[in-house]
């Protein structure tokens, strides 16, 4: 690494915390962009296909970069509707429930359907007639005709004449009777006529046992419905559950969403701003070779120098101008992007305002806390609510024993990945906190040598008034003052960056971080 150049692991850091979050524009939903006659248009006036009207911005700052992401976030957005679709979706279930209770005339309580019908088809016999069955609780009704045919066989009976004796004459004829040796034959007797009462008895029955077979036969029927019933308003119901922890897991995700937008656009603002800084501390350095390689030239014109040290201080100019080419077009691209995510339009000069950051320790809060407040630990508690109410309300009379087994185990999986993900993001919560105050440790650092060179240049600048030290070097002392400077400014932004993600994460938003990360993948490495 050449001397005075800011080292690039310092960079590397800086883009490792930031680790922006992918965001989706609008015209992300074109794979390429469409750019009109590149060659007759110039870069600043980039158009996109179906990407509407794009801003125009002349200076550009962190505040201004969130609030467009918020404002424009293609994902976000998603996010938003699918939220409004659950909800529809949930309203519509819950008016087919109501609407499937009322057409039942469900009772509260029990949740059966009222049916009065008869199901004991042994009524008594008199006290049924035209009155209410006291056992079964239904009216026996007995019809015209039987009560007819009962009337006319009644009369009939008391029509009969009865037997008599006729007394006049009785003398003559007691004689005759008494002279007539012969006995008088018994008469026949006639034949016995049915009891009317015991055929309306007969008929009374058969009627009562029609009507208790119809009775059975709705009893059956409106089982057979209260069973159809209650399935469909369990179907219903673990439907509207289901429906109602995806819009509270939704909601979580929108907060989350709008959490993890602010974090990952301020690393990538922060991200630009860095390469801002890489390519004037590149331009002045280009300055420090130049007059490296003129001073060269000097010596030899003097007879001092060599043409070799032309030739290394011309390599060394050549290499420097190769290295702020590739920083530029880093820029540029970095610009670019971030237009497209804010929905501005690309200006290759846009002013980029610098963050003031307050350098402080952070304070360390509770890591239960934080869990209980995080966006992912809640949403995993919500599967295990979702998943006890289907073990609880399981249909016990259509599930077997496996069903229950299984039903059981996903509960038991939704608490195993409760306490899973407690454990990583307990992790990520630690490393978050030991990375913002290792880069609190790196401003405390290039602070403290910033106050050093400056001080050393104050009396680097006594020297070169009295004489004692050349333009050449004062120059480049001056350089170096400036690249301790960058460097200060460089720590401040990685420090933001883990500042930024410990308020995130405090706020609900654990974001993975860089140690964690790399730990991870090398425990994947050994694993694997």
């Amino acid at each position: 690494m050449k001397k005075g150049m800011v080292g690039a692991s310092l960079l590397a850091m800086v883009l490792v915390a930031s680790q922006p979050l992918t965001m989706a524009h609008a015209a992300d939903a074109i794979p390429t962009p469409v750019v009109t006659d590149t060659t007759a248009t110039p870069a600043s006036q980039l158009t996109i296909s179906g990407a509407g009207e794009l801003k125009k911005l002349d200076t550009l700052d962190l505040n201004t970069v969130i609030n467009l992401a918020l404002n424009d976030s293609y994902n976000l957005a998603l996010l938003q509707l699918k939220y409004k679709v659950l909800d529809q979706q949930n309203a519509s279930l819950g008016v087919n429930l109501v609407d499937l209770n009322n057409s039942f005339n469900i009772q509260a309580g029990n949740g059966s359907p009222v049916l009065h019908v008869p199901s004991d088809n042994n009524s008594g016999t008199d006290s049924g007639v035209n009155g209410d069955d006291s056992q079964s609780g239904s009216v026996t009704t007995v019809s015209p005709s039987l009560k007819a045919a009962n009337t006319v066989s009644a009369q009939a009976e008391d029509a009969t004449p009865a037997a008599t004796t006729d007394n006049s004459g009785s003398g003559s004829a007691s004689a005759t009777d008494a002279a007539d040796p012969t006995p008088e034959p018994t008469p026949t007797p006639e034949p016995s006529k049915p009891d009317p009462s015991d055929a309306y008895e007969q008929q009374l029955k058969e009627l009562q046992d029609a009507v208790g077979k119809i009775s059975d036969g709705l009893n059956k029927s409106a089982a057979a419905q209260n069973t159809q019933l209650e399935t469909s308003r369990k179907t219903l119901e673990k439907n509207i559950n289901s429906l109602d922890t995806q819009k509270e897991n939704t909601e979580l995700q929108i907060n989350e969403a709008k959490e993890g937008i602010k974090l990952g656009m301020t690393g990538q603002y922060v991200q630009l701003l860095a390469s801002q800084k890489q390519v004037q501390l590149s331009k002045d350095y280009i300055d420090v070779l130049t007059r490296d390689v003129q001073r060269a030239q000097t010596l030899q014109s003097l007879g001092s120098g060599t043409q070799e040290d032309i030739d290394k201080a011309n390599r060394a100019l050549l290499a420097e101008k190769d290295n702020l080419t590739n920083l530029e077009d880093a820029y540029q691209k970095a610009l670019i992007t971030i237009s497209f995510d804010l929905g501005i339009e690309y200006n290759p000069n846009i002013q980029l305002t610098d963050i003031d950051v307050t350098v402080e320790p952070v304070t360390k809060k509770n890591v239960d806390t934080i869990l209980s407040s995080s966006y992912q630990v809640q949403t995993l508690a919500n599967g295990i609510v979702q998943a006890q109410w289907e073990e609880d309300n399981q249909d016990k009379n259509a599930a077997n024993s496996f069903d229950e087994q299984a039903t059981k185990a996903n509960t038991e999986i939704a608490r195993q990945q409760l306490t899973q993900g407690k454990i990583d993001l307990a992790k990520s919560i630690e490393s978050s906190y030991t990375d913002a105050d290792t880069a609190y440790k790196s401003v405390v650092t290039a602070q403290r040598t910033v106050s050093d060179v400056t001080l050393d240049n104050t009396n680097m600048q006594i020297r070169y008034n009295a004489g004692v030290v050349t333009k050449y070097d004062f120059d480049k002392f001056q350089y170096q003052v400036h690249v301790d400077q960058v460097k200060q400014d460089l720590a401040k932004l990685q420090f933001y960056v883990q500042q930024a993600k410990v308020q995130a994460m405090e706020n609900g938003y654990i974001a993975a971080s860089s140690s964690a990360a790399a730990s991870g993948a090398s425990s994947a490495s050994s694993a694997g």
